[in-house]
């Protein structure tokens, strides 16, 4: 679960690669590109058609001012007076109605003008192909001009057989074709028209004139010249719109998908952050030595959990003190020391606390500087050593058992040799004298002192040898009641009251029952010896988790600290009898069962034996 929970925090804080996002914006830019790019074309377009929806309307005009000049049969055409009024306007520069060649034949011009846009108009002729309508922009005499064109053609064939059918005279009419060939330069005069008339050929050649007959290739052909400034401003400022548009949305585009990218490598980074504070902070709980971080004023800034317990300090009140009104007096110094970074290496004191009179621990610290080798911060490490200390007693103590071992194993021959001839001439000589002669008690007290040799003997000798156990499952309740059933009429006899602790149910454990008994007799003597004058023993069995702890606890007068480092020494005694093996053996006992052995006593304030043993497994 904890694997799965690792690649999915993973793949969740990918970042896109810098190759992706630029390559997001290229194709982001080359989109709103191509779209500006047809958004201009299509601006251009619909601008164009507007001007030439312009001109079509005044070649429209043109055209319908033509047909009522027709209809009314005026007496001339004023059709050069009609394209000089349609083109006196600012934005028309010239209407001109040529043939097809470009032969100018009517238009609003002056004089001046016919001559140099003559020549253009021939050229557009050329290039026209004979299409009905199309429209161009050229530079003339410093203007730009929009020029729109198509054929010219007033009037269907219909038309002008209506109105050679309904007029009686075709004076009008004759006058319109003498105007045409003029222009046309044909030097054939016109002449009168009767009533009489060939009607048939009349109407052709008009249609032909005026670009009524497909028969005719030479068609008129209409031009209207705009001015194409307004156009080209039209299409400049939509131009700039459209880009300035484009360029702002790819902007905010652009904007939009970084600040997106971002807000999502911050929110990655402090999501991240937080997984690394919170690591640092779990690591910091946890470790195995007291840590203090203060800033560049002294002040506290963290302190774990186990800095507290050996200070006996409230979270609540270190936050924000100033370190030496944390710290123990014999602390300060040393901390000072790691503020001028002179403590990088561990150095071991004893503290003096209200709980351990002699606390060891090893202190050492360094400065926290910044990118500019700013001092910022001291870091200040306290490790409890107290495990240590008791490994390294474990030790010292195990090597003497195996030094009084080894001396044991060769001596307690040659001296038990002897003492069986001494006891057996000390109870022949015992066997001589009268009882309660002088003899006889000296030759008891020679028995006695030589047994009470065989006895320490037989100590030194279970010392150096492994212990032979025959464990099995017992209640440790049970043995408990023997043990102190044996020792009540003793305890009767010191003023001693004894009380015995044992839950129901306690759970079973390995044990050899005679060793057990004699770990809990000896315990048990040795606390009555402690109460002269009376006082309270309590034997407690506490069911634990995994272990169950036997607890033997009296209110006698207690030990001082030298005296409790060395209780279980071999020949270490505060009496003024015994061996001071006996704690020896006690320990040996309990380390056989894989079981511990505690000691905690004040002088004047008792004494308190803890016995922790393994339960046996339930399954």
């Amino acid at each position: 679960m904890r694997s799965k929970n690792t690649r999915n925090d993973t793949s969740s804080s990918r970042l896109l690669s810098p190759y992706c996002i630029v390559g997001v914006i290229l194709l982001v830019g080359l989109g709103v590109a191509f779209l500006t790019y047809n958004s201009i074309q299509q601006n251009t377009k619909e601008y164009v058609r507007l001007y030439e929806d312009k001109g079509a309307s005044l070649i429209t005009s043109v055209e319908a001012g033509v047909r009522t000049d027709l209809r009314s049969m005026n007496s001339t055409i004023r059709l050069k007076l009609l394209l000089d009024e349609m083109a006196d306007r600012p934005e028309i520069f010239f209407i001109a109605i040529t043939f097809s060649d470009g032969t100018i034949m009517q238009s609003s011009f002056t004089k001046g003008q016919q001559r140099m846009e003559a020549q253009f108009l021939r050229r557009i002729a050329l290039v026209r192909a004979g299409e009905k309508g199309r429209s161009t922009v050229y530079n003339a005499n410093e203007r730009q001009i929009f020029l729109a064109y198509r054929e010219f053609s007033p009037l269907t064939r219909k038309e002008i057989w209506k109105k050679l059918r309904k007029e009686p005279t075709l004076k009008p009419l004759e006058r319109f074709l003498r105007v045409f060939r003029k222009k046309r330069g044909s030097p054939q005069a016109v002449a009168p028209v009767e009533r009489k008339v060939d009607t048939q050929n009349l109407a052709k050649e008009v249609s032909s004139l005026l670009g009524t007959t497909d028969e005719d290739k030479e068609q008129p052909v209409i031009y209207v010249g705009l001015d194409a400034r307004p156009l080209r401003e039209l299409q400049r400022t939509s131009t700039v719109q459209t880009v300035v548009t484009s360029s702002s949305v790819l902007i905010l585009a652009i904007v939009g998908f970084l600040s997106l990218y971002w807000a999502h490598r911050a929110q990655l980074s402090r999501r991240k952050a937080g997984r690394s504070q919170a690591m640092v902070q779990e690591v910091m709980y946890n470790l195995p030595d007291g840590l203090i971080v203060t800033d560049s004023n002294d002040q506290i800034v963290y302190m774990n959990e186990l800095s507290r317990i050996l200070l006996h300090c409230d979270g609540d009140i270190t936050a924000g003190l100033d370190a030496a009104q944390v710290l123990l007096p014999d602390l300060v110094p040393y901390y000072l020391r790691a503020r001028e970074g002179e403590l990088r290496r561990e150095q071991i004191i004893e503290l003096s606390t209200e709980a351990l009179p002699l606390l060891p621990v090893g202190v050492t610290g360094s400065v926290i500087k910044d990118e500019h080798d700013v001092i910022i911060g001291t870091v200040f490490l306290m490790r409890d050593l107290r495990e240590m200390h008791s490994l390294q007693t474990e030790v010292e103590r195990k090597g003497k058992l195996a030094a009084i071992g080894s001396l044991a194993a060769g001596v307690a021959h040659e001296i038990r040799n002897p003492l069986s001839s001494i006891k057996g001439g000390a109870t022949y000589l015992k066997s001589q004298f009268t009882q309660g002669s002088a003899g006889e008690k000296t030759a008891a007290i020679v028995i006695d002192e030589v047994e009470r040799l065989n006895r320490v003997i037989t100590d030194l000798i279970g010392l150096s040898r492994p212990s032979d156990l025959t464990m099995k499952p017992v209640a440790v309740g049970d043995v408990i009641e023997h043990c102190t059933a044996l020792i009540t009429q003793e305890a009767e006899l010191r003023d001693v009251l004894l009380s015995v602790y044992i839950p129901k149910d306690t759970p079973h454990v390995l044990l050899d029952t005679d060793r057990f008994s004699q770990v809990i007799l000896n315990l048990c003597l040795n606390s009555l010896d402690a109460m002269d004058e009376g006082g309270d023993l309590q034997v407690t069995v506490v069911p634990e988790a995994l272990s169950i702890s036997v607890i033997v606890e009296d209110n006698g007068e207690g030990m001082d600290v030298e005296t409790k480092e060395r209780i279980f020494e071999p020949y270490f005694t505060t009496k003024s009898h015994g061996t001071g093996l006996g704690l020896s053996v006690v320990h040996k006992i309990i380390e056989a069962h894989n079981g511990i052995i505690r000691v905690f006593s004040h002088k004047g304030k008792g004494t308190r034996f803890v016995i922790q043993l393994p339960c046996i497994d339930k399954e």
